[in-house]
């Protein structure tokens, strides 16, 4: 099931969705991880995924996006 927001244009990126976008990513690459990290790939995936669903907000796509890999993180460290 796709929902069409708003702020997108079918298919299409705009300047701002694409800065949108490329500063969630980067914001989460540059933290401090482990060596247990997520993989960029991954992230970009996940961010990509969050702002198709309607988070268009750099900040809290940034943070959501942190506290999911965080989440990931812990559990695979401590099961």
């Amino acid at each position: 099931m796709s929902f069409q927001y708003e702020h997108q244009s079918q298919g299409i990126f705009l300047n701002d969705d694409m800065r949108i976008v490329q500063s969630a990513y980067s914001g989460v690459i540059s933290e401090q991880w482990e060596s247990l990290g997520p993989d960029t790939a991954d992230v970009a995936r996940y961010v990509l995924r969050m702002y198709d669903r309607g988070i268009v907000d750099a900040d809290k796509l940034t943070r959501l996006t942190s506290l999911h890999f965080r989440r990931r993180l812990h559990i695979l460290r401590y099961g």
